[in-house]
């Protein structure tokens, strides 16, 4: 798989070296076709999501994934598995409504797994196991068998910074002191940075190039050419 990695927070103003995040990447984008939250055209004004199907025939896609079951528990490693559960916690079945027989609390079954939050989704109340970063990087190790990245290109300048003169947020008094005569390349992380990477169109801002390949094609089912997606995912757990 090809892609692109956009810059878009200096929250996260790197790319993450490692295959747990390509393998993140590919779960991210299982969770949101599987709940039809790919739609072409959503997201921010400035970057929309990419999906040349329908919502509709991106769930009929992962329904029919050979791999459906082993993304289900790698979405469970990162997030944790979802229990649901009655109002005074007694395990519920997938349908949200029938009580298992024997009757049991989800603490009384689960005990320290859990504690990995709770609430209601339209269905049932659940609650949810911890996340699991050692099952998650070790498949990641098995699953993603190369995976290289470019170096960061479109980064501005200090001088660049320094020089902006943004029309609707003027340079404040002192804005500028911790940034001067600084050279090279700004540093990603910095407030001022984004002042000038903001205004700059998503196309020319910070962005690297990545490729992986994983130990079989079935991993790739749900991916096609042109998908593009905003996402939280760094690979870590």
């Amino acid at each position: 798989m090809r892609g692109r990695l956009h810059i878009i927070n200096p929250d996260a103003a790197f790319v993450p070296k490692s295959a747990p995040f390509p393998l993140a990447l590919l779960v991210d984008a299982w969770f949101l076709l599987s709940n039809g939250f790919l739609r072409d055209g959503d997201g921010m004004p400035n970057r929309p999501d990419r999906y040349p199907y329908s919502p509709e025939r991106g769930t009929e896609i992962v329904a029919g994934m050979r791999m459906k079951d082993e993304f289900r528990e790698l979405y469970d490693a990162i997030r944790g598995k979802k229990i649901r559960v009655t109002d005074d916690g007694y395990l519920l079945a997938d349908d949200g409504i029938s009580v298992l027989i024997p009757r049991r609390t989800a603490k009384a079954v689960y005990g320290e797994e859990l504690d990995g939050g709770s609430g209601h989704d339209g269905i049932s109340h659940y609650v949810l196991t911890q996340s699991d970063a050692y099952e998650f990087y070790g498949r990641a190790a098995e699953i993603v068998t190369s995976y290289e990245k470019s170096p960061i290109r479109n980064v501005p300048l200090w001088s660049e910074v320094v020089a902006l003169e943004h029309p609707d947020q003027p340079w404040e008094e002192g804005d500028l002191d911790d940034i001067a005569g600084r050279e090279g390349e700004a540093d990603l992380s910095e407030w001022q940075t984004w002042m000038l990477v903001g205004t700059r169109p998503f196309d020319e801002q910070p962005c690297s190039d990545f490729t992986f390949t994983v130990c079989d094609p079935a991993y790739l089912e749900h991916v096609v050419g042109g998908m593009r997606w905003s996402t939280t995912h760094t690979g870590r757990v």
